[in-house]
């Protein structure tokens, strides 16, 4: 029940993200999990794509904490999504 709860709460805070300014909602930066919430997916999934390079560099925010600057994970998704496919 903790988890949902968890995610209920990222995605309301997800949705006031995008209630902010665009140039100041570019600069936020995302803790590991609101950066997977983010971007629909599991924080392991995240954390495997970040270790292989798949994903943009994160901020080190201290020994142990990492986050994602929103406008670097706009752009890594726009740029996914105009890449053409390949079978």
């Amino acid at each position: 029940m903790t988890s949902i709860l968890t995610k209920l709460e990222l995605l309301n805070q997800l949705e006031q993200f995008n209630q902010l300014p665009t140039e100041i909602s570019r600069h936020r930066v995302l803790n590991t999990a609101e950066a997977a919430a983010f971007l629909n997916f599991s924080v392991v999934h995240l954390r495997r794509l970040y270790r292989s390079g798949g994903v943009p560099a994160p901020i080190q925010l201290s020994a142990r904490k990492l986050g994602w600057r929103a406008g670097d994970l706009i752009d890594w998704v726009a740029a996914r999504q105009s890449r053409p496919v390949t079978a």
